[in-house]
């Protein structure tokens, strides 16, 4: 080969690259039982947890499914960090007695807002087992502070029970359905996200007898929150109902 088509070798050096590292390995990236809890429940609360595996998880951080297993013991202990996680986060807020009606419109309205950034975490218990590992003292005190307030203001322990109970459903249900729905469609759709039956179905239906659902179109509800403040006060006067019954 002729000399005059050679390069001189060039030894490479570490001011070659800002990290020191020697030439085309990957950049080290920071892991952690946290970020590995943060990541699950990112996929989780909008994708559902059958879309979190371990090839998803390592793809997603830009580390091998090798570098998971130095930090958690397999796919269930994640499982188990996440449920302790989502109950720790969740905060009752200040509730006061003499002031029950305003402060079951705050509960409600607390969880369902701290539930809908990521509202299909709530099928955790539906798509995963929770093992003894995945418990928390914060679910128990958490309970007891809400029974606590449901029977300061008269209610019975069975009927604070079954408040909550009802609490519980409205607000996973909700976020669930009609908040996942109304977030993700597009602005132009959201006024008839809960119209009987979308317009555009009954336009193409000219023919069909329908007077009530075409006018509901133009007198049902537009927004979520609209909604939920309806259902909130139906909550109010179920228990008024159980307190005048005393």
């Amino acid at each position: 080969m002729p000399s005059e088509t050679m390069k001189p070798a060039v030894a490479p050096t570490l001011a070659a690259t800002s990290t020191g590292r020697r030439p085309g390995r990957p950049t080290q990236r920071i892991l952690s039982v946290e970020a590995i809890v943060e990541r699950t429940l990112n996929i989780a609360g909008r994708e559902g947890f059958a879309a979190v595996t371990m090839n998803r998880l390592a793809r997603d951080m830009g580390v091998t499914p090798r570098a998971l297993y130095n930090h958690v013991l397999n796919r269930q202990e994640i499982i188990d960090r996440v449920w302790v996680r989502i109950i720790d986060d969740i905060k009752v807020p200040d509730l006061d007695p003499d002031n029950w009606r305003q402060s079951i419109h705050t509960l409600w309205s607390s969880l369902r807002d701290q539930f809908r950034e990521t509202p299909r975490v709530l099928l955790v218990a539906l798509d995963e087992q929770i093992s003894t590992q995945g418990t928390s003292p914060l679910r128990i005190a958490g309970a007891e502070e809400s029974l606590k307030f449901l029977t300061d203001i008269g209610l019975s322990l069975k009927e604070a029970t079954i408040i909550r109970e009802m609490m519980m459903a409205d607000v996973f249900s909700f976020t669930l359905t009609s908040d996942y729905t109304f977030d993700n469609r597009p602005e132009d759709e959201k006024p008839d996200v809960f119209a009987p039956v979308p317009k555009p179905w009954l336009d193409e239906n000219p023919d069909v007898e329908a007077p009530l659902t075409r006018k509901a179109v133009e007198e049902s509800v537009s927004t979520s929150d609209e909604l939920f403040g309806y259902m909130v006060e139906a909550r109010i006067a179920y228990i008024e109902k159980l307190l005048a019954a005393k």
